[in-house]
């Protein structure tokens, strides 16, 4: 299928630019790991395939829109719209992915028959690693596919999106039909036609081009959406052990995304148990029934924090894979500095080598890590990120602002940051007319903490005297995700110091909490709850040190000291490696400590086990999902008879057969639209005015339908189901003033302007 065949060869390019522009991953992780040995647990294609999977569906979305949208105006009403440009695209990326692997090998042939050249140790590729990372990789991908294909799936001839997705999830099926099915160019936003687009829709561009190539579209949205978060994961769990010395990190992490730490459940509970008649038994078995979302802080109920993001949001783990793929290209240089400074003597030689030596700013002369190769597929990610998830590049900024205070080569971090900037204004400007309708930054103090309503502008004091409600905030809503990193910030800076080691993971954790400490302080769109995406970037970098933390509690890096054995030689016995203990403690350390380990796995995941529960509840009782029919009387109407650019008049839908067909509507549900920042109160005064027919007038109802491309007006009984449209809609006026094209057999009926 071309579709298949578009992702494998995106997901090949993808792969094979990073092996040209980093020569040698292996040198990127003795860059990153804290220990020398850590690399050899680690697999090349951990990085290099999620990474490049990501990469490549970046990039050639890109370029197969922007060539879509170029030949758009001369491609003949009977051809697929987006197969001439999928065709060019596709041989472009074959053509180059086959390119860089030829250089990539000739390359890597002149380095063999190079005695100079010096290869760093690859991974042990024992039967034991091999079997523990396929199965840790295959049982990640179940989970994902779980979630996803649990909330939006086939069910004979019909689409059916769970309950607790399907109102947020609407206008991306909208975006995907709109490329699958019709032609949304110039691009607009399904439920609000005519004014651009504002919200980041090119992850539904390229749902909407699978579909195009012939995926069904729950495929066309789950196959994308499985591919990049078992990416971001995978990326996750890498880092986790290239920083935490321990293979078994890489399975923790993906875990503690999955199952996230709250207090919720803990407060449930309490709350169940200590309920007249209340028990142990009764209140679990109460978590485990409930089909709605705990309300603990403000707006849990609607399942921000929970599982049900990711199957809500698709676009949200590919941000995520892209901010952890920027931190693996500049986290060597940001390591460096610490080490170098470590080994230079005296308080101003390191101030000079801080701030003034040419390390600090500008790439080391024949630097093996190859840093501006680095920075050019930093630059392309950056460039590409705005209209893919704008929050997300804005955390990757932040995060990468934190790390270049204390970082080399902090000219390559700049020239990220410029590209991404400029490459923002000018994608703003090019789809919805300029950067102050995509994002507004304005000081906002407080986030969504009800305690602190109306202290929106609060001053300094103000600011202090709130630092105990926003740490009982972030106590609710993290519990030990907030706990532990704090705890092992401040532990791991004073052993690494005391022990004189690099104390870069400390400071790193700093660089990860930038984004989080961004929400409480700065409201990038109307809707001030979006921030939430900002707080759950920093708890999820959180989780690659707490991934540390628990797989070194599991197996404690400590062995059994051995006994001292008489010998003829003076010379002194060498002492084994690392920490060791007697044989009678060795055991019940390691018991302990795994124990530690299980109990603190257990405050970790409990709220999200049991908000597993209720995205499983939730979306399983009566009525737990609303259906979609891809063959209802109005989709094949309205695709085989209206044009792609047409608009239509319709009730305030919010989930639709309609949208199915591709077509846009004049105003469609407004929270989508007024989230992603377009004038909703304006058009719906003209909605209403629109409904009434323009007061009766049939000549300005004409006049104001061709200014805005209104080509055909939907009667339906769905008109009375709103106090927003009830008292305005007038059907006596359409039927005697406008053709009646067809009337289907529920009693809808579309009429021509």
């Amino acid at each position: 299928m071309l579709a298949v065949l578009y992702l494998i060869i995106a997901i090949f390019f993808g792969t094979q630019l990073i092996r040209f522009l980093i020569p040698d991953i292996r040198r990127l992780f003795v860059g990153i790991a804290s220990d020398a040995e850590t690399i050899e647990k680690v697999p090349t294609m951990l990085f290099l395939l999620p990474a490049g999977t990501l990469v490549g569906l970046l990039l050639c979305s890109w370029i197969t829109y922007i060539l879509a949208y170029i030949m758009h105006p001369y491609i003949p009403a009977d051809t697929a719209n987006l197969l001439p440009a999928n065709i060019v695209s596709m041989c472009i990326f074959a053509y180059l992915a086959c390119l860089f692997w030829q250089r990539c090998f000739l390359r890597n042939y002149r380095n063999q028959q190079d005695p100079k050249f010096k290869k760093l140790p690859d991974f042990r590729r024992r039967p034991g690693s091999v079997i523990f990372y396929l199965t840790s990789v295959l049982l990640v991908l179940s989970a994902v596919a779980f979630v996803y294909f649990y909330t939006c799936f086939t069910s004979g001839n019909t689409i059916r999106l769970g309950f607790s997705i399907f109102s947020d999830f609407s206008p991306h099926v909208a975006i995907t039909s709109g490329f699958g099915n019709g032609s949304n160019f110039p691009t607009q936003y399904p439920h609000f036609a005519g004014d651009n687009i504002q919200y980041h829709f090119m992850f539904y561009f390229l749902t909407g081009n699978l579909q195009a190539m012939g995926l069904p579209i729950v495929w066309a949205i789950n196959l994308p959406s499985i591919l990049c978060m078992g990416s971001a994961l995978a990326l996750l769990g890498t880092l986790a052990v290239l920083l935490s010395a321990r293979r078994s990190a890489f399975v923790f992490a993906p875990v503690l995304v999955l199952f996230r730490s709250a207090w919720n459940v803990f407060h449930q509970f309490s709350e169940l148990t200590s309920a007249p008649g209340g028990s142990f038994g009764s209140a679990i078995k109460s978590i485990t029934k409930q089909a709605a979302w705990y309300g603990y802080t403000f707006r849990d109920e609607w399942g921000i924090w929970a599982i049900n993001v990711y199957a809500n949001q698709r676009h949200l783990a590919l941000g995520v894979g892209l901010v952890l793929v920027l931190i693996f290209l500049f986290l060597p240089h940001f390591r460096r500095m610490f080490l170098h400074l470590s080994r230079t003597k005296g308080f101003g030689k390191k101030a000079k080598m801080f701030f003034a030596s040419r390390e600090a700013w500008i790439a080391r002369k024949a630097d093996p890590l190859h840093p501006w190769g680095s920075v050019i597929l930093g630059s392309l990610i950056a460039v590409s990120m705005p209209f893919f998830h704008g929050s997300c590049l804005i955390c990757a900024l932040l995060v990468l602002f934190g790390m270049a205070i204390f970082s080399e080569f902090r000219l390559g971090y700049a020239v990220v940051a410029a590209v991404s900037v400029i490459s923002a204004a000018v994608q703003a400007w090019f789809f919805a007319g300029g950067a102050s309708n995509v994002a507004s930054f304005q000081y906002n103090f407080g986030f969504v903490i009800p305690e602190l309503a109306g202290k929106e502008k609060a001053g300094i004091g103000t600011i202090f005297s709130s630092l105990g409600t926003i740490a009982d905030y972030l106590y609710k809503i993290g519990f030990l995700t907030v706990i532990l990193p704090a705890v092992l910030f401040i532990g791991l800076l004073i052993y690494e110091l005391v022990k004189k080691k690099n104390p870069y993971r400390p400071v790193l954790i700093l660089a990860f909490s930038i984004p989080m400490i961004f929400a409480f302080f700065c409201q990038v769109s109307l809707e001030v709850l979006a921030n939430h995406k900002f707080i759950q970037v920093s708890f999820i970098l959180f989780d690659i040190f707490i991934a540390g933390i628990l797989a070194n509690l599991l197996a404690l890096p400590i062995k059994v000291a051995k006994k001292e054995k008489a010998s003829d030689s003076d010379e002194e016995e060498k002492k084994p490696s690392g920490y060791a203990m007697p044989k009678k403690a060795f055991i019940p350390v390691q018991i302990a400590s795994a124990a530690v380990c299980l109990c603190l796995t257990f405050g970790l995941t409990a709220t999200g086990v049991s908000e597993w529960f209720t995205y499983y509840n939730v979306n399983t009782h009566e009525g737990g999902f609303v259906e979609l029919r891809p063959d209802a009387q109005i989709v094949d109407w309205v695709s085989k008879n209206t044009a792609e650019d047409d608009i239509f008049l319709t009730p305030m839908w919010s989930v639709n057969d309609f949208f199915l067909s591709g077509r846009r509507v004049y105003y469609g549900w407004p929270y989508f639209a007024w989230s992603a920042g377009h004038d909703t109160e304006t058009r719906q005064i003209n909605y209403q005015w629109l409904l009434c027919g323009c007061n009766g007038d049939i000549n300005e109802f004409r006049r104001y339908c061709g200014e805005m491309n209104i080509r055909y007006v939907i009667l339906s009984d769905d008109y009375y189901g709103n106090s927003e449209t009830r008292d305005y809609y007038y059907p006596e006026f359409f039927e005697q003033n406008l053709t009646e094209m067809i009337r289907f057999d529920d009693g809808t009926a579309i009429y021509k302007v």
